[in-house]
C-alpha cells in the first residue's frame, strides 16, 4: 500500500535545468518549424512571452468572433454561381481546415521537441522518499526514471510519455459552454446584431460554430482521464504525505488535485513554489478543499547535500 504520493509538474524539470518551458518550445520551433510558428501567429495574432508561458490555456484564447468574421469575409458565398448553396459552407470548411491543420502540426512538433531536450543535472537532485511511494507525472519526460531510478511501474504519466506510442495529451480547460457563451454575449451586446441569431448570415453562423467546435476539440479531457483511471485514484486512500513539486496549479489541471483531495482526507501536503509565484493559488486551493496541514517550500531548499560539491560536514 502506497503512503507517499508525488505529483510532478514541469517546474520539477525546470529545476533540473531541462529546457522544457513552452518558451523553449517556441524558440525550438523558430529554428526547426518556422512555418508552424507562422501558422500560430496568423491565427492567434498576439503571441508574446506571456502568451507562450501559458501555452496550453492560451489555445482557448482565440478571438472567436474576430477570427470567424475574418474567415467569413474572405469566403463569401458566390450568389451568382449555379452551385450557390454549396458556397455558403466555404467559410466553415476553411475554419475547419485551418484550425485542424494548425493543431495537428503542433502535436507533431511537440514530441520531436521533447525528444531532444537536454538531460537533467544530477547536481540538482532533491531528496525523494521513494519507499512506499507512487508518482503522478504531468511531464512527458523521464526524469524520474533516468535520474532518480524510479521504477516505471510506480509512475503514472497522466498526459503521456516520450517513450509511449500514445499521443501526448495537450489542451486548455475551457468548457464548450464557456466557448458558446462568447458567441451568446456577442449576439446580445453587438449594436449591429441585436434581435436574433438569424441576423447573422448563414456563412457567418457556420464559421462561428466551426471555430467553437475546433477550440472545443482542443480541450484537455480531464474528467475522462479521471474516470478512465478511477481504479488508480481509488488506490490512494491510504496516502499520508502528498508532495506537489513543480506544478503550476493552473485551472486546467486543478480538477486532478481536487479529485485526489477528495480521496485522501487526512494527508499532509507539501507544495513547491518558485519565488512565491504560486503561493496565492496554493493557499486558495488548500482553503477551498479544507486542507489545513500543508507547507510551501522551494525545490532548491531540498537539494540532496550529497549532490553538492562541498563536504556534507561543512553544511
Amino acid at each position: 500500500m502506497f503512503r507517499q504520493l508525488y505529483i510532478i509538474g514541469n517546474g520539477f524539470d525546470l529545476h533540473h535545468e531541462i529546457n522544457s518551458s513552452y518558451g523553449d518550445f517556441r524558440e525550438w520551433m523558430y529554428e526547426n518549424n518556422p512555418d508552424v510558428i507562422e501558422e500560430i501567429e496568423e491565427v492567434y495574432e498576439i503571441c508574446n512571452d506571456k502568451w507562450w508561458s501559458d501555452f496550453e490555456n492560451k489555445l482557448a484564447s482565440l478571438d472567436i468572433i474576430e477570427y470567424s468574421s475574418r474567415i467569413a469575409s474572405e469566403n463569401q458565398p458566390d450568389l451568382l454561381s449555379e452551385h450557390c448553396d454549396r458556397t455558403w459552407e466555404d467559410a466553415q470548411f476553411e475554419v475547419e481546415h485551418q484550425l485542424r491543420s494548425l493543431y495537428n502540426d503542433i502535436r507533431v512538433c511537440l514530441p520531436n521537441w521533447i525528444s531532444q531536450l537536454n538531460p537533467p543535472l544530477e547536481s540538482k537532485k532533491i531528496d525523494l522518499t521513494t519507499k512506499d511511494a507512487v508518482f503522478i507525472n504531468f511531464n512527458y519526460t523521464k526524469t524520474l526514471e533516468n535520474l532518480y531510478g524510479i521504477s516505471p511501474h510506480k509512475i503514472f504519466h497522466i498526459h503521456g510519455c516520450i517513450d509511449e506510442d500514445e499521443d501526448f495529451i495537450l489542451g486548455h480547460g475551457k468548457s464548450i459552454d464557456e466557448l458558446n457563451l462568447i458567441k451568446t454575449n456577442y449576439l446580445e451586446t453587438s449594436s449591429f446584431y441585436t434581435e436574433q441569431e438569424n441576423c447573422l448570415e448563414l456563412h457567418e453562423q457556420l464559421a462561428i460554430e466551426a471555430t467553437i467546435d475546433q477550440l472545443a476539440s482542443q480541450r484537455k479531457p480531464v474528467e475522462e482521464i479521471i474516470k478512465k483511471h478511477n481504479r488508480f485514484f481509488n488506490s490512494l486512500t491510504e496516502i499520508t504525505n502528498i508532495f506537489v513539486y513543480g506544478l503550476s496549479m493552473s485551472e486546467v489541471d486543478m480538477p486532478y488535485l481536487k479529485h485526489i483531495s477528495s480521496k485522501v482526507k487526512s494527508a499532509k501536503w507539501e507544495f513547491s513554489d518558485y519565488k512565491g509565484r504560486n503561493k496565492e493559488r496554493i493557499t486558495k486551493f488548500c482553503k477551498d478543499n479544507n486542507i489545513t496541514n500543508y507547507n510551501i517550500i522551494s525545490l532548491s531548499d531540498i537539494v540532496n547535500p550529497r549532490q553538492l560539491k562541498i563536504p556534507f560536514s561543512d553544511l
